[in-house]
């Protein structure tokens, strides 16, 4: 039980970290630029107060993401050393989130980790069946008026548009063992398409 909110606690500050440093970072250099702008004397009591607000913020986010770096740095190295694996600290897949996996490609072999408790799980690489990256697709439909020639006569007459978006994007990793629910890795198009393509390399090699 301590373990399952350790974890979700970890979740939890890993989804908000994120953001906030980019929210705080934005708004740390606004206000810099106010005060160099405008000079430090026209700044209110209220703008000092924000700005430092901002920066605090900012580090702290930033002071996080690298306490959680070096968090799970030195639980591979930890499963490393006791189990005789060369798993790769650089490649974690699933990584900021305190749940991610690790691969030695030498011995075929993952692991499968938790960050926030230090608690592992060594499988081989048969273990994995299958990965397909998911998304949600979203289709909304638009409606706007365009020029069309009605009876020879140019009139602007209701047109629908439907405009097509894909969020939601997660490399998903099924296994062999049946009990065991599909592992889902939430990320962006991008790093989900990249590790599709990784996994290719891992699993087939």
């Amino acid at each position: 039980m301590k373990s399952c909110l350790r974890t979700l606690g970890a979740s939890f500050a890993n989804s908000i970290v994120i953001p906030a440093a980019w929210l705080s970072g934005l708004a740390t250099i606004g206000l810099l630029w106010g005060v160099i702008e405008f000079s430090p004397g026209k700044l209110t009591v209220e703008g000092r107060q924000l700005f430092l607000a901002s920066v605090s913020i900012f580090f702290l986010a930033i002071w996080h993401l690298i306490r959680r770096k070096r968090r799970a740095k030195a639980l591979v190295a930890s499963i490393n050393l006791k189990e005789g694996l060369s798993l790769d600290d650089t490649q974690l897949l699933g990584y900021p989130s305190p749940i991610f996996l690790a691969f030695d490609l030498s011995n075929k072999k993952l692991a499968q980790c938790q960050s926030a408790t230090g608690d592992y799980q060594i499988r081989d690489f048969t273990w994995v069946t299958g990965w397909q990256c998911e998304w949600q697709r979203i289709d909304s439909r638009v409606s706007g008026g365009v020029l069309q020639i009605v009876d020879g006569a140019g009139m602007s007459v209701p047109a629908d548009e439907i405009r097509r978006r894909f969020i939601g994007f997660s490399l998903v990793l099924t296994v062999a063992d049946t009990s065991h629910p599909p592992l889902r890795f939430p990320m962006n198009r991008s790093v989900a398409e990249g590790w599709c393509t990784r996994c290719n390399v891992l699993f087939k090699c």
